[in-house]
């Protein structure tokens, strides 16, 4: 009998469970990194502890430590057999992430824990390793597809305690004049929830619409995800999905032809505004709407970014008094006790972690790749650093105690060249942009 290999339509078009059959189906040496990706996507953040803020070497831990251990071996494995994970880790933009985790080395000996340091240091360049690793080994689709089963463990996991297991799954944040917000936290803080399941309902948009793996099992968990990211009250990520999916699909909208419709729009806009003003007091039904977006009865919190302000400039004091080395990773409760044990701002955790050259090298590698960004696009790669972006003003993301998810798809981000190889990437993004184009933002990125 003569086997007829399917059509390139009849792949998109695959089910969930023939993906996932085809997955089981895969060589050993592909399905222990499917795995290792899957898992690292899932548990790294996960916290199964009523009391989310406790940090200890329990369970949990050793499962997450032991998990990383192996994606890093992985990774080394990679490393020392395929030249071409060499060569991405040694070229920019993947590159930053290897300088940054230098700096954060550095400042090791100078932490007041010097081992939570090294063990955070460790866990970014051991997800470093094994993203690259198997970007190249299994190919862009395959890493997203195991990061994806991942994030669905998770929302998952978060709707099963917030319903079952209130205690762990709920978070009770203090308001102020007595009063309570209930925020769901599933396997995580309400924020670190509210990050997560953003970021698994934008990838779940671009698998279904760019990438045509229209399934019910992507659709449920695109559902599920974005009804988490609403009941975690997360503001942050909700204006950063709605930023992360405009960006992925700002070719859309912002068209020539549209720009006349967009002018006119504008001009409306700014003359009902005036109208307005001269006919309501504008102040008041603004303050008015703005308590609509408060936890609390006030606006106070949303001017000061709940209380963000005073966190980052205590940040920058203490920076400013150790500005070389930094503190080390992992050590923001033992100086932010009072203040939420973080410094909620991305690049004020780095600078605070490993010192200003590692914020320096942060701002520059933030600043490459919204270069990139400006001069093509490319739905997948570029939701995810807007997202990151949008949501690192207000929290750490990346760089965490122990590198999750956020940092994982950073450095998809990043890994132009590997983008440009994966068939399916390729095939998207060169049916809607000029080749030549495309080609030479890849080549540019790449150098």
């Amino acid at each position: 009998m003569v086997s007829v290999a399917p059509k390139s339509d009849d792949v998109r078009h695959l089910s969930g469970v023939d993906s996932l059959m085809k997955t089981i189906d895969a060589p050993l040496h592909d399905l222990v990194a499917w795995l290792l990706v899957c898992g690292c996507s899932f548990l790294n953040l996960a916290n199964f502890l009523v009391e989310k803020d406790t940090v200890g070497l329990d369970p949990q831990v050793l499962a997450k430590l032991g998990l990383i251990g192996m994606g890093g071996l992985y990774g080394l494995y990679g490393v020392f057999s395929r030249p071409r994970v060499r060569q991405l880790l040694t070229s920019f933009p993947v590159a930053w992430v290897l300088l940054l985790a230098m700096f954060y080395f550095i400042a090791i000996p100078f932490s007041a824990s010097a081992q939570n340091s090294l063990v955070s240091s460790c866990s970014i360049i051991a997800v470093l390793l094994m993203m690259v690793t198997a970007l190249d080994h299994l190919g862009v689709m395959k890493v997203v597809e195991a990061m994806f089963g991942g994030m669905a463990l998770f929302v998952f996991g978060s709707w099963f305690t917030y319903l079952f297991f209130p205690s762990i799954g709920v978070l009770v944040e203090p308001v102020g004049n007595g009063e309570f917000a209930y925020r769901m936290s599933g396997l995580a803080h309400a924020n670190t929830l509210g990050q997560y399941s953003g970021l698994t309902f934008v990838l779940a948009v671009i698998l279904f619409f760019s990438y045509q793996k229209r399934n019910v099992f992507i659709a449920i968990i695109g559902i599920l995800a974005l009804a988490a990211l609403i009941n975690s009250f997360s503001r942050t990520s909700l204006m950063a999905c709605a930023l992360a999916l405009f960006a992925a699909y700002r070719h859309t909208y912002l068209r020539k032809e549209f720009l006349a419709g967009f002018l006119l729009l504008s001009i409306v806009g700014l003359l009902s505004l005036l109208i307005l003003s001269t006919q309501v007091d504008l102040g008041d039904k603004i303050v008015s709407k703005l308590e609509l977006l408060s936890k609390s009865e006030g606006t106070e919190e949303l001017t000061t970014a709940t209380g963000r302000s005073e966190i980052w400039a205590f940040a920058i004091t203490l920076i400013q008094e150790r500005p070389v080395t930094g503190y080390g990773a992992a050590t923001q409760k033992l100086y932010f006790e009072e203040f939420s044990y973080y410094t909620h701002n991305m690049l004020l955790n780095i600078a605070f972690s490993a010192g200003i050259f590692a914020g320096i090298a942060a701002i520059l590698m933030i600043l490459g790749r919204l270069r990139a960004l400006m001069v093509d696009r490319h739905p997948l790669s570029d939701a995810i650093v807007v997202f990151i972006l949008v949501n690192g003003l207000f929290e750490n993301v990346i760089f965490s105690i122990l590198a999750g998810l956020p940092t994982m798809l950073w450095i998809l981000a990043l890994a132009w060249p590997l983008l440009q190889d994966d068939p399916a990437v390729s095939q998207m993004s060169q049916s809607k942009v000029e080749p030549e184009k495309f080609s030479r933002c890849l080549r540019l990125e790449g150098s």
